[in-house]
């Protein structure tokens, strides 16, 4: 059985969603359709990497990974499938996929949309899924390509004295992820001792703690989370309100 996720910027107010997995389904009547989210603000590419990032390598080898998020029409965007890590992505070429691969694919293609013609853009990935399900391979439906958009925000910004980094997504608890991981952090501090995690010009926390119960509540604190990055956050408290942060915002460890 086939395990296709889907993640885009449609929204749960409109039909797209519903239509789109009803193709799906026509097309492959035995997958398994997971929901990762519809709620993206629109157009927002780096949260789409972000939550596919952290979120693709939980499923089955094999699963297809469906990410719809800023498409501009296949006559002015190209249409890509790849295979990476033994999982499958279509995506627009926009360069979400290189925002979520940390090196190159096994294999990137470029869906070939004229060879056969649909009438909605719905038709061109179904044609892709079939493909993978049915003969479990991406290389018949178009022609492996290195030329795509690249796109490179999610990395921090490693200097001698300083990593600067950026709030990346704001979760539901008002907890402000950035892009810092842990392993440059660990790099940074083997040659400066002293450091602190500067938020605002004159606002910083000098210390990491592994839980937020490590501090009392109201009290700010910094972490780095499951996936290995630096989170700030507000023991019962929203960072996002009370500390003011949004995405985009710079976030600094600087040595003191």
């Amino acid at each position: 059985m086939a395990i296709i996720s889907l993640l885009t910027d449609f929204g749960n107010e409109d039909f797209y969603v519903p239509a789109f997995k009803g193709a799906l389904y026509s097309a492959c009547p035995s997958a398994k359709i997971v929901d990762v989210s519809h709620t993206i603000k629109p157009y927002d590419i780096v949260n789409a990497a972000f939550f596919a990032k952290h979120v693709y390598q939980t499923f089955p080898k094999g699963t297809i990974h469906i990410i719809r998020v800023y498409e501009q029409g296949l006559t002015k965007q190209k249409l890509l499938a790849a295979k990476y890590q033994n999982y499958y992505f279509i995506a627009p070429d926009n360069g979400l996929l290189t925002l979520i691969f940390d090196d190159k694919p096994d294999l990137l293609v470029e869906v070939d949309t004229k060879q056969v013609q649909f009438k909605n853009t719905d038709e061109y990935y179904c044609r892709v899924v079939k493909e993978i399900v049915f003969n479990n391979n991406i290389g018949e439906i178009g022609k492996a390509t290195s030329d795509y958009k690249v796109k490179n925000s999610m990395m921090s910004v490693i200097q001698a004295d300083k990593i600067i980094g950026t709030v990346v997504y704001i979760d539901n608890f008002g907890n402000a992820i950035t892009n810092i991981h842990q392993t440059d952090f660990d790099r940074f501090i083997a040659t400066n001792s002293t450091w602190r995690i500067n938020y605002r010009k004159y606002d910083y926390i000098d210390e990491i703690v592994e839980d937020y119960t490590d501090v009392n509540k109201s009290y700010n604190l910094a972490r780095f989370n499951n996936h290995g990055y630096l989170e700030l956050c507000i023991h019962c408290g929203s960072a996002a309100q009370l500390l003011g942060l949004q995405i985009g915002d710079s976030i600094q460890i600087v040595n003191e």
